[in-house]
């Protein structure tokens, strides 16, 4: 039929395209991104004029001859694309996506055909009855008609004409008869199949909260294909029984863990409670789980956003203010009004259960403790109070309520990887290739060799290893049409290092499943996560995802087992101490990231390759080195600079490399040696370097010694970990909340997003809509404008140009809302920002960064315009202190505070410095007059450790303090020669938000009794806006 189907990112598709328009001929262009080829714009709007008798087109900037039978149609695979405007006029949209009740229709359908075959089948008879009644009688009434035009004037003397209406009077009759039995066994057959109905609205459900996981990451995508697949194979695992409904529940109980074990196979592990909370919330929303656990939509929203209500004093002095602004806002839910007045008036039993270490499997005080029969509601006190223990709370949470839980929480936990890929191998088919999404250090090849040679396939033979780079598309494709031909394996390593070809890649697998391939033909794929992955390409695929074990012994054992038993023999002693300190070294450095910015202000590729290198030099030097002293300074430097640090660019963590070098590579490394840096407290907790030993017996060592992953071990307090847990649980909630549907809440009293929105947008008017500083009318008050008026002046332009796009953004919303203009792309994003109480990205891009919910921003923000407003009225004169976190460029103050010293004192600017004095001095209230030589500034939190301001150096935190705010300080310039930080200083990096990284403002100088590497150990930072 001449139908031709291609993409725009194949060769030669413009020659396709005009080839179709001169010669009539109908073409489908597949898998469009948003982004559709300027060259087609004049076939989109139909651009064609006459010249002569024939009909022209220009395309591709050449004049095409165009026919009038050419038609065209475009395909998306894209679930939500956002095209131009004129796209949506020039061509006719269809959505053929499935709609929920449109699938639960058709699933509904394939389990009663499983199920109940008889039944499906009677069912489909009477739709193609029904069908064929309809059509008689339309050929009764054309036929009626048809006569009757063609009747005499008197019609009674036409007797065929007369007979043939009590004919079809008579059909009609029996038509309708039928029609009418046929709808009563309808109904009889509905009864029966409606028995099934909630396994197949279950699936229904669950395929659509699949189609949301690519939201997450790209990855995870999946066809309706598949996921039907899937369907079938749970009919075929249920359990049997004798009872119907017994039945359909073990039907049910069957496609749940089906699914969920087919998609967390794909599923990254920080992704994948996310997934089985997503799962749990929906039954409970729908009631699937019992009457007792339905899901009350204002107690759910609060668990997901964790509001929070500033103002009032926080009474409880071991209480984070943090969790008491949680807890005050928790009061406004009915059931825990009085809530915040128990903490405070039960202060001491609410202690002893905030200090317990599993607080969530612990009874809370008072009258509280009846909370365990409601295990949800207790969750939300714990996100309240301890916000780390919210995971682990969620986790236990659903092995309770979800039926058969532990099978969910704990699903593939005993099987090894090569078990779970040999399970997805029987599910897999010629043309259900399996796809390993790769994680640094996973060994997807070594499981893959072990099940080759297991089936009996050889490699080079019968199984074709191809690592996908430039030339190895051929080879590639070679391969896979031998493999098709003769039921070989293949397997196509990185493909993500070719996106284009893979392109070609569906086309050929197309190909192969129209022909028909050997049953014995399997493909493999390889890649990292990657965008450029086509979605066709994942659809069609059986996911696994491959991450190597985590926590410090893992990565010290898989660094150990690296290098070579025969060669690690043969070296010396000192080369085997050495070598276990370099893996040390090396475990430490991956799993230090763990810890977010604390760990490192920007993540790092460290490899395995890294250490090989490492060893390869250390192996060369100590050779050199003739058995002498070893060079330790060169080891740390190669190691620290080179080997490690070429990776680095960030000049913190680069210090924090060195430290740890210096730690680890000295003499007493040789010897037995405490691994754990600067451990001075807890002593229970320790890990030493073993006397030079076997191969086997150091890893024995490393097996028995090392019990517990603890922040200990990185030099970091255990509040770290804290911390660390912290920002895990908030990341998924967040995520939980994104994936939630944006249409109207069901739950009572809980409002729709968009009341939300438009509440918010009503609120942030109303505040801010008279805010605005007259720059130019304050210039012209000023005599003199010294260095600190600059600062000043330039915080308020700053603050106009956000005050200003606020206005504009929201007023523009509002007209949206009243339907006087469209809702574009921005007010849509404005819209969902202000619902999920976060940052608008027009706004944030206008602002400071900042990592606060929106609504504590905007408090925040208040303050800032409150600072300013005071200058205002005396700009003359800085502040006596100034709060430095709430101006939008700090760097600026710190400039003017050298500035002001260089003409006070004729210095030259560029050889000053800022240094730091903390003073005893909390509040503002308690400073007298301005610095004599400088300037005083607040507004700074001490996260990793405690400022002692009795003594005034650094002290270790207190358990469970995650910041120490700090007394005012005194910034003055000095002459960078007389700078020394050599002997009890700790230079203090600052910045902005606990993010670290880009947010970098200035090194502050802080006391220490101690070394100053146990506080770049530990990731001690001043942050200027914590949460």
């Amino acid at each position: 039929n001449g139908l031709q189907v291609f993409q725009l990112n194949q060769k030669g598709w413009q020659r396709k395209v005009e080839q179709a328009i001169t010669n009539g001929r109908v073409i489908i262009i597949e898998n469009l991104g948003e982004d559709i080829d300027a060259t087609m714009d004049p076939v989109l709007s139909r651009a064609i004029y006459k010249k002569g008798r024939n009909l022209y087109l220009r395309f591709g900037g050449e004049e095409v001859e165009y026919d009038n039978k050419f038609q065209l149609y475009l395909q998306t695979k894209l679930s939500n694309p956002h095209y131009k405007p004129e796209i949506a006029a020039q061509c006719t949209l269809i959505n053929f996506i499935a709609t929920e009740k449109g699938l639960e229709d058709q699933l509904l359908a394939k389990v009663v055909g499983a199920e109940r075959p008889e039944l499906e089948e009677k069912a489909q008879a009477l739709q193609a009855a029904f069908q064929q009644y309809k059509i008689q009688l339309v050929q009764l009434e054309d036929d009626l008609l048809e006569r009757l035009a063609n009747a005499p004037e008197d019609i009674l003397s036409d007797i065929p004409l007369i007979e043939g209406l009590e004919a079809t009077k008579q059909a009609a009759k029996e038509i309708a008869a039928a029609v009418a039995e046929g709808k009563k066994t309808e109904i009889d057959i509905n009864l029966a199949r409606e028995i099934y109905r909630p396994v197949a609205s279950e699936g229904a459900m669950l395929y659509f909260l699949l189609t949301k996981l690519c939201g997450i990451e790209h990855m995870y995508q999946y066809s309706l294909d598949s996921f039907v697949n899937y369907f079938f194979k749970s009919i075929e695992r249920a359990t049997a029984a004798e009872k119907l409904i017994d039945r359909v529940a073990n039907l049910r109980a069957s496609l749940r863990i089906t699914m969920y074990t087919m998609v967390s196979r794909g599923l990254f592990v920080r992704h994948k409670l996310i997934f089985l909370s997503q799962l749990t919330f929906n039954l409970m929303k729908r009631g699937n789980l019992g009457e007792e656990n339905l899901l009350n939509e204002v107690h759910f929203q609060f668990l997901l956003r964790g509001p929070r209500k500033e103002g009032e004093e926080n009474p409880v002095n071991w209480l984070p203010k943090s969790a008491w602004d949680s807890c005050l806002a928790l009061a406004d839910l009915e059931e825990f009004n009085k809530f915040p007045a128990d903490v405070v008036e039960a202060s001491p039993r609410f202690r002893e259960w905030f200090n317990l270490i599993t607080p969530e499997s612990e009874k809370l005080p008072l009258d509280w403790a009846g909370l365990d029969r409601t295990p949800f509601m207790k969750m939300l006190v714990i996100r309240c109070l301890r916000p780390d223990r919210i995971a682990t709370a969620l986790l236990d949470f659903i092995r309770v309520v979800l039926p058969d839980g532990n099978a969910y929480a704990d699903c593939d936990g005993a099987l090894s990887s090569v078990a779970i890929l040999d399970n997805c191998l029987a599910d897999s088919t010629p043309t259900v290739p399996i796809y390993f999404i790769l994680s640094p250090g996973a060994n997807v090849m070594g499981d893959l060799d072990n099940l080759a040679s297991k089936y009996g396939f050889v490699a080079g033979e019968t199984y074709h290893n191809v690592s996908m780079g430039q030339g190895q598309d051929v080879v590639a494709m070679r391969n896979l049409e031998m493999a098709h031909r003769q039921g070989h394996w293949v397997v196509l390593n990185n493909v993500h290092l070719m996106p284009r070809w893979l392109i070609e890649l569906e086309k050929k697998l197309d190909e192969f499943a129209l022909e028909g391939s050997n049953k014995k033909f399997r493909l493999f794929l390889s890649s990292d996560a990657a965008n450029s992955i086509p979605i066709g390409l994942l659809n069609r695929c059986i996911k696994i995802t491959n991450e190597p074990p985590a926590g410090l012994k893992a990565n010290i054992k898989r660094a150990f087992a690296s290098l070579n038993k025969e060669t690690f023999e043969e070296f010396d002693s000192k080369m085997k101490s050495i070598l276990f300190g370099l893996c040390h070294f090396h475990a430490v450095m991956l799993e230090r990231k763990q810890y977010g910015p604390m760990g490192f202000n920007m993540m790092y590729p460290f490899s395995i390759g890294d250490l090989r290198d490492s060893a390869v030099v250390l192996s060369n030097y100590m050779e050199n080195s003739g058995g002498g002293k070893i060079p330790w300074a060169d080891l740390r430097y190669i190691f620290g600079e080179i080997m490690y640090g070429g990776h680095i660019v960030n000049d913190f963590d680069r210090k924090m490399c060195a430290t740890y070098l210096d730690f680890f590579m000295k003499d007493e490394l040789l010897d037995e040696t405490e691994m754990y840096p600067y451990n001075d407290e807890e002593k229970s907790l320790s890990f030493m370097c073993p006397t030079p030993t076997t191969y086997d017996k150091y890893l024995e060592h490393i097996d028995t010694a090392l019990t517990q992953d603890t922040p200990i071990a990185f030099g970091l307090h255990p509040n770290a970990e804290i911390d660390f847990r912290t920002t895990q649980s908030n990341r998924i909630l967040n995520t939980i909340l994104e994936l939630q549907d944006r249409e109207a809440s069901s739950g009572e009293g809980a409002m729709s997003p968009d009341e939300v929105a438009q509440a918010t947008t009503t609120d942030i008017l109303e505040r801010f809509g008279e805010k605005k500083f007259d720059v130019e009318d304050l210039i012209r008050g000023l005599e003199e404008q010294g260095p600190y008026q600059n600062v000043f002046l330039q915080e308020m332009d700053v603050m106009n140009i956000l005050l200003a796009e606020m206005m504009r953004s929201l007023k523009e919303l509002q007209l949206g809302f009243a339907g006087e203009l469209t809702m574009s792309d921005a007010m849509d994003v404005l819209k969902t920002s202000l619902y999920l109480d976060r940052i608008p990205p027009s706004w944030q891009k206008r602002a400071w960064p900042s990592m606060r919910p929106l609504s504590s921003w905007l408090n925040d923000f208040l303050q800032r315009l409150q600072q300013l407003e005071e200058w205002q009225n005396n700009p003359a004169d800085i502040p006596k202190v100034t709060w430095i976190s709430g101006l939008y460029n700090p760097q600026s103050f710190l400039t003017a505070i050298c500035q002001v010293t260089a003409q006070k004192n004729q210095w030259e600017l560029d050889k000053l410095v800022t240094w730091t004095d903390v003073t005893k001095k909390m509040s503002v209230e308690e400073m007298e007059s301005t610095s004599r030589d400088g300037a005083y500034i607040i507004g700074f939190s001490l996260q990793g450790a405690r400022w002692d301001a009795t003594s005034g150096v650094l002290e270790r935190s207190k358990p469970k303090e995650m910041f120490c705010k700090m007394p005012i300080i005194n910034v003055r310039g000095l002459a960078a020669d007389k700078v020394d930080v050599s002997q009890g200083v700790y230079v203090c990096p600052t910045y902005k938000t606990e993010f670290r990284g880009p947010t970098y403002v200035f090194c502050a100088q802080l006391k220490t009794k101690a070394s100053a590497g146990k506080w770049v150990l530990a990731g001690v930072a001043l942050i200027m806006d914590a949460s």
